[in-house]
């Protein structure tokens, strides 16, 4: 019996380079995209816009 199906496309992660999932499925990378978005933090409001006064001195 010969390990060489060529019905079954073959699997490579390219993110932890597992043979038996695609990228789109890699437990390793969805747990530390959770864990990155876990630890993201709220900016906060920007800072307002400056509102320059027209200059006077101009003709």
């Amino acid at each position: 019996m010969t390990m060489f199906r060529p019905d079954i496309p073959a699997k490579c992660c390219a993110y932890c380079g597992g043979r038996d999932h695609d990228y789109e499925n890699c437990p390793k990378w969805k747990a530390e995209a959770e864990q990155q978005k876990d630890q993201r933090v709220d900016p906060g409001p920007s800072p307002a816009w400056r509102i320059d006064k027209p200059d006077k001195t101009a003709a």
